[in-house]
């Protein structure tokens, strides 16, 4: 069913079934140390990164909507690429929340993340910036170039208090398409829960029948 409803969509869209307008961009997501999930799983320091902003219902302009980040860490020697995705939320990342800009608003990716060291949700929460880019993908590019985009990573177990991970800094405009699937790309050490994960799995699959890609498809998508 939910496999069916997701290809439907896609394919009447001719696009994603959800978040079909965004903006790709390129960046660091700089982790601060060992001490967190996401530490463990990447290693220190700064790694590459491709992110896509986008509107989960595609609404127009700046009129608000649930708001996307998707993260690619991109690869390196010592790992393959790993896919986080992060909706806007409520302070806790719990709950769905639309937003009406980029940086007014926490983002989660709900689904609990199994780590080491227990269950955790990732949080992305921005860093103050001006321009305050509207919740619009066509007004992110003029803020990047003005300055950069900046979000604390926070870690969020379920039954203890947040910790910050590192800072997601955005500095470019790229072009072209990724195919982001966090089920797909996950780390061992990151994996996400296995009852959403299923879900998100099917979500996936359908949306790419829909819309021809490929399974497998990392570099483009129609």
């Amino acid at each position: 069913m939910i496999r069916t409803v997701f290809r439907a969509l896609a394919a009447l869209r001719r696009a994603p079934a959800f978040h079909p307008r965004g903006v790709l961009l390129g960046g660091e997501l700089r982790i601060d140390g060992t001490g967190s999930a996401a530490g463990t799983a990447l290693g220190p320091g700064p790694h590459r990164v491709l992110v896509r902003l986008s509107k989960g219902a595609g609404t127009p302009g700046k009129l608000p909507d649930l708001l996307g980040v998707a993260v690619r860490v991109e690869p390196d020697g010592a790992r393959d690429a790993v896919d986080l995705l992060f909706t806007t939320s409520t302070a806790r990342g719990a709950l769905l929340a639309p937003a009406w800009g980029w940086r007014r608003a926490t983002y989660s990716t709900l689904l609990p993340y199994d780590t080491a060291a227990g269950r955790v949700r990732l949080l992305l929460e921005p860093e103050p910036c001006e321009p305050d880019p509207p919740a619009d993908p066509r007004a992110v590019a003029g803020a990047v170039r003005a300055r950069s985009l900046r979000y604390r990573l926070v870690e969020a177990p379920l039954r203890a208090g947040a910790r910050a991970a590192g800072t997601l800094v955005l500095t470019e405009e790229r072009t072209g398409a990724v195919a982001f699937d966090p089920v797909l790309h996950q780390h061992p050490a990151l994996r996400p829960g296995p009852l959403l994960a299923g879900l998100r799995a099917r979500a996936y699959r359908g949306s790419r029948r829909g819309r021809g890609a490929a399974p497998t498809e990392l570099a483009r998508t129609p």
